[in-house]
Parts: C-alpha cells; structure tokens; sequence
C-alpha cells in the first residue's frame, strides 16, 4: 500500500512539474529561416536587430521579436521546430519566446518536431497561414490574440488565421484548434471555417462552422502554397553557435545547379530517412 502511494505522489509531481514547465527550462533559441519574401517592407525587429527581411535569411529568436509586412507584402519561414508561416499584406506577427531542446535524434525529418519545444506569439493584426507537423504533446504552441485572454493552440495543423477589424476568421485545412478564451475551450476540427468578434468571444457566445467554401479563393492558393515552403528546409543541430537549437539547410533538386538563378547562400542535399 505504501509503494503504490509513494508511486502516485511521484507521478502527480512529474505532472506539475510539466505544467509548470515554460520557455527557460528549454536549452537553445530556435530558429526562423525565410524561404519567400515578397515587396520592399518586410522587416523583422528584436532588441538587437531592426531592419528589412531578404531572402534566405536565417535569424535567431533571442528575444521578442516582431515581423511585419506592408501593402502588397508577404513572407514565408520556417521555424526550427518544422512550423512554416506566411504572412499575408498588412500583418503584425510578434513572436514572445521560442525555445527548444538540443536535437535528439539523428535522422532527422520533415514530418515531426526535432525537439520539444517553446513557441508563443500574438497575431497583432492581420493574415497568417501556418503548417505545423507533428508536435511532441510535451511542446507548447500558441498564437495569442489582441482579444483579451484568447489563445489558440495547435498541434498538427494547415490553417489560415486572419484578426482585422475585431473579427477573428480562421480556415482549418487540416488538423484541429484548441480556442481558448476566459475559461472556456472551443475545439475546432477540420475541414471548417470559423468566424467570430470580439464581443462573443469575450462573452464566451459560441459561433458555429462554416463550410471552406466560404473562405477567400487566394486563401485556397496560399494554403498549397505554403506545404511547397514547408518542404523546402530542413534543420539540424548548430554547429557554429552555442546558444542556438538548430541550423537550416535548403534541400534541392538533382538539376538545381544547372537553372539560369543564382543559388542561396546555405545549402545542403540530405538524405533523408524513413
């Protein structure tokens, strides 16, 4: 009788201790490695750095950091725990922390996430589209929104998220949601469109789904768009900088050296494994 409490006391500390776990119990900052850009005011600022975003850029999350796009603006990253966004014209995206563990395993892969890790945001404003392969359950990844005390969590996901004029849309390609607001929870499942304000969402009204029919046509293109992005890097662990989880590589074709475009600056070939 003893050992069966003493091993429940055990189990209920390993669980508090992970819920209670946040960004600096993780070891490295991660990473973003910016795989499209597209006009002249994406710009990316930290504590340190204020400047406009170029293509192949690979910049490391030290600090909360903001990216913004203008008019007729977009820009595609991936981050080192294999999620890729886009941001749509017009979007303020601020990431808070994003931290992970080292690197465990060797084979490293494009359909789940090298390591546990940290990831919290604010959608301030505007579109964004986000990929994000298998999570380990122990990650935490949450885009907050302006509305107060709102979240969303995700997991395994291809959506489009949009906040404008006080009134939250998102499409659900694939995967599922987890809306949180005050004390309650809306679990929202793919394939859905889901639209709601301010008012109910602080107020707790529940809103129902709507068929993807209804979204945009350019949210449809971007969606596709961005599995293309997520295909296009790969990370593994850094070699060149301590404090940092990870290092991107852009995976080619066979031919890639015989196209007429000049080649990115970080490049590598891998072998992928089953």
């Amino acid at each position: 009788m003893n050992a069966v409490i003493t091993y429940c006391f055990i189990a209920l500390l390993f669980i508090v201790n992970l819920e209670a776990s946040s960004s600096s119990d993780f070891e490295k900052y991660g990473i973003a490695f910016f795989t499209s850009v597209t006009g002249d005011s994406v710009n990316f600022e930290n504590s340190t750095v204020n400047r406009s975003i170029r293509l192949h850029d690979s910049m490391i999350i030290d600090s909360e950091s903001l990216l913004s796009t203008g008019d007729s603006d977009y820009v595609f990253f991936k981050l080192s725990n294999n999620t890729t966004f886009g941001l749509l014209e017009n979007t303020q995206f601020r990431i808070q922390s994003f931290k992970q563990n080292v690197f465990q395993d060797k084979n490293i892969r494009l359909d789940r996430e090298p390591s546990i890790s940290n990831f919290i945001s604010t959608l301030n404003e505007g579109t964004i589209i986000v990929k994000s392969n298998g999570l380990s359950p122990l990650s935490v990844f949450e885009i907050h929104l302006p509305i107060p005390n709102s979240k969303l969590e995700l997991y395994s996901v291809k959506a489009v998220i949009s906040y404008r004029y006080n009134i939250l849309h998102i499409a659900l390609y694939e995967g599922n949601i987890s809306l949180k607001t005050n004390n309650t929870t809306k679990y929202i499942n793919a394939p859905s469109y889901y639209v709601s304000d301010d008012y109910n969402l602080a107020n707790s009204i529940k809103n129902h789904t709507s068929n993807l029919s209804d979204t945009p046509d350019r949210w449809n293109a971007f969606k596709d768009y961005i599995s293309v992005e997520n295909d296009s890097v790969i990370f593994f662990p850094s070699t060149t900088a301590s404090d940092c989880a990870a290092e991107a590589k852009l995976i080619s074709t066979p031919d890639f050296y015989n196209q007429s475009f000049s080649r990115p600056r970080s490049f590598k070939n891998p072998q992928l494994q089953d």
